[in-house]
């Protein structure tokens, strides 16, 4: 693209900024569509979570040797307030309760990383065209996100080796996730007309500014087509508050406004088949007492558990444990919108999360984070603080109805980008002299071991990840797949379950008591954190092969109070009621021995 040879041309650009640009380009035009076959989920169950954060990893790295070379750190104003995200985190690990260490160290390590990550985009002074040109990066990538979930939704998928197989043709994109795809197309479709309203346009060529048209088209048609009122809501929205924000600068460029403004509605009439589906969504949302969206169950519920424990919250990773034992509250006392809902790992808002997790304490740290960027906002100006705001508005109003950054990092790493763009005004240039030699070399030496070492954990994750993928598909008779997920810390617990299991039926098939009984200590204690309806159908098989049928019957109990609509839990009921109470333990086996399920979550589809 024109850009990019001017990117090469431009006497401006330094090593720091070619290395930037290129590092980006890695992020945002590479890494997101890395894929190997898997089963969905969150975190690093998405195989591109890891390539994002390894490309970031070194983003940091190369930020510090900056620091090094030029012996100063660039801060933006409020460094401090944005601060107050990770360390509030961190603090509330410290006090809460009941913490859950695999998932506080994952939540910390995500945080503080994007907190780094956003200090390191300012060592690498890029100037305003320079900013401008990362902007096309990111219109490029939202371009080629768009075009993906175009071939998904005409063929499915072309090959599931190397990309997202839709087999209902949806538009799930790189993202495996019909929302997050929308609000990304939201946010590509309002930066292509904030581009427009910027004086960079003016020096691209037609190639350029036809890939623009060609985003508003193409972002346009797979927001309208998924249905997703969510990402349709954050388009309006943002567009409205750009429109409002940046009039008289979209004016000096009426003709390519208006065909920027033709596309958008040709993109929109053609992806119109599933604005049908988007208007019912809303029905059930406005409908009498709101009953039809389960979101207000789960947040009413939510906001009891906070008024519980209102100050230190329930504990890092808690959620899962004591949301579940609330549902049971519920169904009991007539919500029986949550009977037929899978297991929820959130209440699909990011603020109720930290309320009932880490309470007060946890959600200061977002709190001081958002005031100080409404403040940046307010101080930029109304013409560019209202362009800011429209760019982070689709990501942020996500993150209220939905879990986007704990699915896939890319919205987690754009926002992070675009409070960059926010804050890039009012940088101060502190010294680093102060520091002794040692310490000024130490800081990059350190953050290079960091990315060297997140890279190998990282890359080692896909491949226990691939491991797992390969022992389901093969019908669970392989364990020495699951070697690389025992030795994941990520993968370690879904991995001795699926060990433990396999040795549970061995030691039932084999008359092994011990097997049976490590099944059962390590279950017991599992279930407590996360309380999935596999643990409990596998307990009940474990209990019944001992001869325990008061305890087979009371967990089986215990699992239909949470889940009273589950398939797997009604057959296990069904199946033990059908069997003599004398039966063998032998005449159980074959229908204990049916392979697990893949791990499953409580993801909404329903935006």
């Amino acid at each position: 693209m024109d850009f990019t040879a001017r990117l090469e041309s431009d006497p401006s650009l330094g090593r720091p900024q070619k290395l930037f640009f290129l590092l980006f380009a890695l992020l945002f035009l590479i890494a997101p569509f890395y894929y190997q076959p898997n089963f969905g989920g969150e975190g690093l169950y998405i195989p591109h979570n890891s390539a994002l954060w390894i490309v970031a990893s070194w983003i940091i790295a190369s930020a510090s040797f900056q620091i090094y070379r030029h012996g100063e750190i660039i801060l933006p104003r409020y460094w401090l307030g944005m601060a107050l995200l990770p360390i509030g985190a961190f603090v509330t690990g410290l006090i809460a309760e009941n913490n859950n260490p695999t998932e506080w160290s994952v939540r910390i390590s995500v945080i503080t990383g994007g907190y780094l990550f956003f200090l390191s985009l300012f060592q690498f002074r890029l100037t305003p065209k320079q900013i401008d040109r990362s902007l096309y990066l990111l219109m490029t990538f939202g371009l080629l996100a768009a075009l993906y979930a175009v071939v998904q939704v005409f063929t499915g998928g072309i090959d599931a080796r190397w990309m997202v197989i839709s087999k209902e043709h949806l538009p799930v994109g790189p993202f495996q996730q019909v929302n997050i795809q929308s609000s990304f197309m939201a946010t590509s479709l309002t930066l292509c007309f904030y581009l427009i309203s910027r004086p960079t346009l003016g020096t691209m060529n037609w190639i350029v500014r036809f890939a623009l048209l060609l985003t508003i088209i193409t972002t346009s048609y797979i927001l309208l087509l998924s249905g997703s009122r969510v990402g349709l809501l954050g388009a309006l929205a943002a567009l409205a508050l750009l429109f409002a924000g940046r009039w008289r600068l979209l004016l000096f460029r009426k003709q390519f406004v208006s065909l920027a403004i033709i596309a958008m509605l040709t993109g929109g009439a053609l992806g119109s088949s599933g604005l049908h589906k988007t208007v019912d969504k809303l029905d059930r949302l406005t409908g009498a007492d709101m009953s039809g969206d389960i979101r207000w169950s789960i947040y009413q519920a939510s906001w009891e558990l906070f008024t519980e424990e209102p100050l230190t919250g329930h504990g890092i990773g808690s959620f899962q444990h004591v949301f579940q034992e609330k549902r049971v509250e519920y169904q009991e006392n007539g919500h029986v919108n949550l009977e037929s809902s899978p297991r929820f790992s959130h209440p699909h808002n990011e603020l109720f999360f930290w309320l009932v997790e880490g309470g007060l304490i946890g959600i200061l740290g977002i709190i001081a984070a958002a005031v100080v960027t409404f403040i940046q906002l307010w101080r930029s100006g109304w013409q560019r603080g209202s362009a800011y705001a429209a760019l982070l508005l689709p990501i942020t109003f996500h993150s209220q109805v939905e879990l986007p950054f704990y699915i896939s990092t890319l919205p987690w790493i754009l926002l992070i980008y675009l409070l960059f763009l926010t804050h890039q005004h009012e940088k101060k240039v502190h010294s680093t002299e102060k520091l002794s030699e040692l310490a000024q070399k130490l800081i990059p030496a350190v953050f290079s071991i960091i990315a060297l070492c997140s890279s190998y954990v990282l890359t080692n994750a896909q491949v226990a990840n691939a491991g797992l993928v390969k022992y389901y598909s093969g019908g669970q008779q392989q364990p020495q797949l699951l070697k690389d997920g025992l030795n994941s810390w990520y993968f370690q617990n879904h991995a001795s379950y699926l060990i433990l299991r396999r040795q549970m039926f061995l030691g039932i098939q084999q008359k092994e008591p011990k097997l049976i009984h490590d099944f059962i200590s390590w279950a017991e204690r599992a279930i407590q954190l996360i309380p999935a309806q596999t643990y409990y159908v596998d307990l009940a098989h474990a209990y019944n092969a001992l001869g325990d049928r008061a305890a087979r019957d009371g967990v089986l109990n215990a699992g239909l109070r949470i889940y009273p609509k589950d398939p797997s839990l009604l057959k296990a009921r069904e199946f033990f009621r059908l069997k003599n109470q004398k039966i063998s333990s032998g005449a159980l086996t074959p229908r204990a021995l049916q392979p697990a399920s893949p791990p499953q979550s409580g993801q909404s589809q329903h935006n």
